[in-house]
């Protein structure tokens, strides 16, 4: 069986559509078509049925898609090992956004310098979406949110920064916890922490509007559109230097480096903890 058939299958499950499957991987909507058409063919079985404007997986492929994630993984975690063995290949680094701007530049340099031939592609999104994608081995690293679950013992993961939770103010602005609030999407795994923080402080905020991106919730307060409880993170310094923040006793928000044990001695992942501070030179 064509893994990269079965990847084509899989991305039609993922993404609704077979023409969006292929975009994806670069190849017609008519190949990706016939690749599933393949599949079907071999396995006896259809596995792919429209749904409205979906198309979605039939009862029988819905019971093959763990084996069939598991040969993509397989797939991808052979090329990944013999490349990380010589410091070549590609390394697929997942970010959360304020983590991507405080280590994105250094492992960008660090690449250039010690390991040229790597082919570095970094992922921004949000903390559970890369957990996730690095689950099905569709990332080498990440850069997220501590999980606010146990991880199984094949997963490694290291605390880089304790970063402080506060209220986000205008300069010289005076403490009104009755002024509404920008919230950080309590449904990430960051901004639920922020959320616990500020109803700490206050018991029933005013919430002005709710958004997955601290960034422009910094910049949303920078043009006077309210206050904010959010981590300060490096960028919020360097960036948004002329806003007030107040640090809210004993929260804080961490942010680490998840890699997979089993990767720990390989040369391009000790590269990768060095620069980001997890390991000594």
């Amino acid at each position: 069986m064509d893994v990269r058939f079965v990847e084509t299958l899989l991305a039609a499950v993922d993404e609704g559509s077979l023409a969006a499957a292929a975009r994806r991987q670069g190849i017609t909507a008519a190949a990706a078509a016939q690749r599933v058409a393949t599949l079907e063919a071999a396995l006896k079985v259809p596995l792919l049925v429209r749904d409205g404007r979906r198309m979605t997986a039939t009862p029988d492929c819905e019971a093959l898609l763990s084996d069939l994630r598991q040969m993509v993984v397989l797939k991808a975690g052979l090329a990944g090992r013999l490349a990380q063995e010589q410091l070549g290949g590609q390394l697929r680094l997942g970010a959360v956004s304020t983590a991507l701007s405080d280590y994105g530049p250094a492992v960008v340099k660090t690449l250039e310098t010690d390991a040229p031939s790597v082919e570095l592609a970094l992922i921004p999104a949000a903390s559970e979406q890369l957990f996730k994608q690095f689950e099905d081995g569709a990332l080498d690293a990440a850069l997220i949110v501590t999980p606010p679950f146990d991880l199984p013992k094949t997963m490694q993961f290291d605390v880089l920064a304790a970063q402080p939770i506060g209220f986000v103010r205008p300069a010289g602005q005076d403490h009104n916890p009755g002024a509404p609030f920008l919230v950080y999407s309590r449904m990430s795994w960051g901004g639920a922490v922020c959320w616990t923080a500020l109803r700490s402080q206050v018991g029933e905020p005013t919430v002005r509007c709710e958004l997955d991106a601290v960034e422009i919730i910094a910049q949303m307060i920078e043009d006077g559109l309210g206050q904010a409880v959010l981590p300060r993170w490096e960028g919020l310094v360097k960036h948004h230097g002329d806003l007030q923040f107040t640090q809210i006793p004993g929260a804080f928000r961490k942010v680490g480096l998840l890699t997979w044990r089993r990767d720990a001695r390989r040369p391009l992942v000790r590269l990768l903890r060095r620069t980001v501070g997890v390991e000594s030179a």
